[in-house]
């Protein structure tokens, strides 16, 4: 993108994200070209398990959609095999609603976390929580644990920001991935989001590298922070995105792509375009008002084909 065309792209898109700020050389812009075929071409002799298994603790009562959402969007994005470790109270909801997925139940009332621990940590490439986690008491302790044990890379979404101890992360051994909106990251660091929205590229690269894990801070344009002090702008997407559970979806894709075993950066900024892009040809379709996170699920194909047209 040339610099014109990057100073119009930002002024007239996304105030955030400063004009100076681009032309840091850490700093690059998500295209086509950083991820066309990266989805490689399957081999004769792929089984279910060749593509990941992934682990998710998701969803409430009253977000049933969110874990539903979670899982879907994973799918469609080529995992292999996914287990969602739910509450009993939303087992109907999501056994109907992704039947595909290997459903776990648990009392909420009654917390194992050996259950945890032989379900989802024990079977998973990687874990992905907190998406609708919201109505589930001993949620904090469910993320202590995970904290404490998982020995994959574990991406945290929601509520699992919300209940997020900053103290809890920052001797941890293995990748982490965060996942919030303006108002978690405010939450998260105990500021408001103006102070947020202030020099963004900044303050997410300060703390992905002070905390030594992987922020994707969600907006308009779509900030990656790296530990290793690169940080990338994703140029995909729409405001039709703003709707419930389109978070969801992300949280979705970033453990699917993990799970098959890419590259952590390398998961973040294809996961990133393809769910902009997905949201971009939804658009196109059906407009941005009636754009919805399950639609961006439908669009997903059409995305990723889009970006694997040279397949290796």
């Amino acid at each position: 993108m040339s610099l014109t065309s990057l100073d119009n792209f930002i002024l007239g898109i996304d105030e955030e994200v400063s004009i100076s700020a681009l032309k840091n050389t850490y700093v690059k812009l998500i295209e086509l070209k950083d991820v066309e075929g990266t989805f490689k071409k399957r081999k004769r002799d792929s089984h279910k398990g060749s593509y990941g298994k992934v682990g998710f603790v998701t969803g409430s009562k009253g977000m049933a959609g969110a874990a539903v959402l979670n899982l879907r969007a994973a799918f469609r994005c080529g995992s292999g095999l996914i287990k969602a470790f739910i509450p009993e109270e939303i087992y109907s909801v999501v056994e109907s609603m992704s039947l595909e997925t290997v459903t776990s139940t648990y009392d909420i009332n009654n917390f194992s976390f050996g259950n945890l621990q032989e379900e989802i940590i024990d079977y998973s490439d990687v874990v992905a929580t907190g998406s609708g986690c919201t109505n589930i008491p001993c949620y904090g302790d469910i993320l202590n644990y995970l904290l404490d044990n998982c020995i994959q890379p574990l991406v945290i979404d929601a509520e699992g920001i919300n209940q997020l101890n900053l103290n809890s992360i920052k001797n941890h051994k293995y990748p982490i991935i965060l996942t919030p909106h303006y108002g978690e990251m405010a939450r998260l660091i105990k500021k408001d989001i103006k102070y947020v929205r202030k020099d963004i590229i900044k303050k997410s690269l300060d703390f992905s590298m002070q905390y030594n894990v992987y922020l994707v801070l969600k907006g308009a344009r779509t900030v990656i922070a790296c530990p290793d002090g690169q940080v990338y702008i994703n140029t995909t997407g729409n405001p039709g995105m703003a709707t419930a559970g389109s978070g969801d979806v992300l949280t979705g894709l970033i453990a699917s792509l993990i799970g098959q075993g890419f590259e952590i950066k390398n998961a973040l900024k294809t996961a990133v375009y393809i769910h902009g892009l997905a949201g971009d040809i939804g658009a196109a379709h059906l407009g941005e008002c009636s754009l919805t996170a399950g639609t961006i699920i439908e669009y997903l194909p059409e995305a990723i084909m889009s970006i694997n047209k040279r397949i290796n």
